[in-house]
């Protein structure tokens, strides 16, 4: 753990936001890439580039040699994003392949702003660069058998332990008609899955990491770019109209205790003996008052995009909502559902009115060509939890069972719980 706290103090570069120098690693479990190609073979005009080739943190390619998807295809279909896959295995290629089959057609619009996919065996958690333009895509995602499992490093998050002597956690999940939405499964059970089991989290996974690519380098800002000058120049040149910058401007959020908090809990900053007295409800009523949906939200501002943007997708194509809590730490530390309590949470907060305008704000600027009025118009709702119950016994509706609240506890552990923020908030886990 200190290691990585070092490395957090001496990269600039973290998941979503890229250094001077462009050829600086993100801080990931993947410091390593020589592994990958390209899935698919193509011929490609000088001066482009093979994709793999500048996806590897080696150097940044100018936007010529590998144009972002957008420019080389106006409206991608899903054989032209192949063309932009970079893989440690074969499976990973396919699997990504027969996703995009069965995705949200808006997703390949998303893609546009990215140079690249890469997925490999080493990637964890996933992560948007800057220094590339690319997404790096964490395979446990992916897998369906126990052949594929295999291929996968096993290495944890590097952020797992970051909570370690606050008194409450962050939990979050996803839920539709008061069941999860999809569950977790482990990397070395001998369980396996369908590919429909993968679905709802890849695409929760896409809408996440391709907020921030959309958030970087929108597709209306590509007619502008300098084609000779490199990936992450151009990125940077553009920082002071992004649309976290446009977010913070028009819906701060901007508590300084809660800011404080995330980049312990997601960043690793060491806790000061002040925070660590922070509890669960006074946090609770500290969120509750701002517009985010993630506490992670306060570790970034681009965060804060992508986690509503993933809120709302979820919401709009899957009919899915996001549940959010402050749960009060057990005094030690446990993987019992039940030992974990609720002290302040909320079920689909982007329907919040202090939330909802900052929402439809970026789902707008994000995907223009979406009339999201009606959406957010017919939105139900948030419900509060019942304060001091269990996380996993919460029920909104009278529709649970006690069979539904027993296989969510038994496949969504709570050590997955604490793992599933996103790179801060990866869905299947991160």
């Amino acid at each position: 753990m200190a290691n990585h706290r070092i490395l957090l103090s001496v990269i600039c570069s973290l998941l979503v936001w890229g250094c001077e120098d462009s050829t600086s690693e993100p801080n990931n479990n993947a410091t390593d890439l020589g592994q990958v190609y390209t899935y698919r073979e193509h011929t490609l005009a000088t001066p482009q580039r093979d994709p793999a080739s500048c996806v590897n943190y080696s150097r940044s390619c100018s936007v010529a040699e590998l144009p972002f998807i957008a420019i080389s295809y106006p409206e991608p279909d899903i054989q032209q994003i192949m063309s932009r896959v970079v893989v440690s295995h074969d499976w990973m290629g396919a699997r990504f392949e027969s996703l995009l089959a069965v995705l949200p057609e808006h997703i390949l619009t998303l893609l546009g702003s990215v140079t690249a996919i890469v997925i490999a065996n080493n990637i964890r958690p996933s992560f948007y660069w800057t220094g590339s333009g690319a997404i790096y895509l964490d395979p446990a995602a992916l897998w369906l058998t126990n052949t594929e499992k295999l291929d996968i490093d096993k290495t944890e998050d590097y952020r797992d332990g970051f909570s370690n002597g606050l008194r409450y956690n962050f939990f979050h999940r996803f839920v539709k008609d008061d069941q999860p939405a999809y569950y977790r499964y482990s990397l070395t059970s001998d369980v396996e899955r369908d590919i429909d089991d993968i679905i709802i989290p890849v695409a929760s996974l896409l809408f996440h990491e391709l907020a921030h690519a959309n958030d970087f380098m929108p597709i209306s800002l590509m007619p502008s770019l300098n084609m000779n000058a490199t990936t992450s120049s151009e990125i940077n040149r553009f920082s002071d109209i992004r649309l976290n910058e446009q977010l913070t401007q028009n819906y701060p959020i901007n508590d300084a205790v809660l800011t404080a908090q995330s980049m312990i809990l997601y960043r690793g900053q060491q806790a000061t003996e002040e925070r660590k007295l922070d509890t669960a409800s006074e946090l609770g009523a500290l969120f509750e008052q701002e517009g985010a949906n993630h506490l992670y939200a306060y570790s970034q501002q681009a965060e804060d995009v992508a986690m509503l943007f993933q809120a709302t997708m979820l919401s709009y194509y899957y009919d899915i909502k996001m549940d959010s809590a402050f749960v009060i730490q057990p005094e030690i530390d446990s993987n019992s559902c039940s030992d974990y309590t609720v002290s302040w949470g909320q079920r689909h907060r982007i329907a919040d009115p202090i939330s909802k305008p900052r929402t439809q704000f970026i789902s707008q600027q994000i995907l223009p060509n979406i009339d999201f009025n009606d959406f957010f118009e017919q939105l139900a709702s948030p419900q509060s939890f019942p304060s001091l119950t269990s996380w996993c016994n919460i029920s909104l509706t009278e529709s649970a069972t006690e069979n539904i609240q027993t296989r969510s506890a038994q496949k969504n552990t709570i050590e997955a719980l604490k793992k599933d923020h996103h790179h801060g908030a990866l869905p299947l886990i991160k």
